[in-house]
């Protein structure tokens, strides 16, 4: 059912909130950077949000517009007529329970993909939460494993990859923390989004699954994933993807990487890193 796809991408700067998206031509995709890892995506009959609800981030990295956050709560342009909500953990640079929980309560047609540590986190948060449930699509695979299924004509697999490793006095203090990434399939369009995955626990996933079917149109992946040429080359054997989009990228580290973005570039030319325009 996968049908591959040229996609043609180039920059288009909305009016609102001076967003950067990227445009594909006919047919094709419509990627709209809302901040850090949150995007939302076009595709001939459907749009999906992910990770796009969060107003604070540690102080390292984007954050969406005000105005975009209100775009989105509002269901303005190009924001309306959203079919999906994922959401990929509940970290604050990810995730505001309180704007979830609102905006789930405003459109009683979205469904929110997620998992159920991130159910749990934001029921804890935002008391009667579970009163969406009928909303929630909960995903929740074993480590390194996938859980599948379709909705209103869009294939989803979730993936658990465990989230980047925080090492303080010999502990991970993500250890606990589930990261859900996505395969998304849909108008013809397949989309792989890793979350906070770094290389290592990446690799570690795709050496447990063996089923995994090649030929993403758009990969969306944690920048570090691909911090050398040699990782690079892993990522293109395993997804095959006819773009990248590099994302999570700290603040403090954005001129560095938009140098190493053209390095990289030398190697397989359809890299993008997307930035807010100040």
């Amino acid at each position: 059912m996968i049908i591959k796809k040229r996609i043609t991408i180039w920059i288009l700067l909305l009016l609102l909130s001076s967003l950067i998206a990227t445009k594909a031509v006919n047919p094709g995709i419509d990627i709209t950077y809302i901040g850090n890892e949150g995007y939302l995506l076009k595709t001939s009959q459907h749009k999906i949000l992910i990770d796009a609800l969060f107003s604070e981030s540690y102080g390292a990295f984007d954050i969406p517009k005000k105005d975009t956050l209100n775009a989105i709560m509002e269901g303005l342009s190009p924001f309306d007529n959203v079919n999906l909500y994922f959401l990929t953990h509940y970290h604050k640079d990810h995730c505001n329970p309180a704007l979830i929980f609102k905006y789930l309560k405003k459109n009683r047609d979205i469904r929110l993909v997620t998992n159920k540590p991130a159910l749990v986190f934001i029921d804890g948060d935002q008391f009667g939460f579970i009163s969406c449930k009928k909303q929630f699509i909960e995903l929740t695979p074993e480590l390194n494993g996938s859980l599948s299924t379709t909705l209103d004509g869009v294939d989803i697999i979730s993936h658990s990859i465990k989230h980047l490793p925080f090492i303080k006095n010999g502990i991970d203090l993500e250890e606990y923390m589930f990261n859900s990434a996505f395969t998304i399939i849909t108008d013809g369009i397949k989309i792989f989004h890793s979350g906070d995955a770094d290389f290592n626990n990446f690799k570690s996933y795709f050496e447990n699954d063996k089923t995994y079917i090649p030929n993403v149109d758009v990969a969306f992946l944690y920048y570090d994933i691909l911090n050398s040429s040699e990782n690079l080359q892993y990522v293109l054997n395993k997804l095959n993807p006819k773009k990248i989009i590099l994302m999570h990228v700290p603040l403090k580290k954005h001129e560095e990487w938009k140098l190493k973005t053209d390095q990289l570039k030398t190697l397989y030319s359809e890299i993008y890193f997307l930035q807010s325009k100040n």
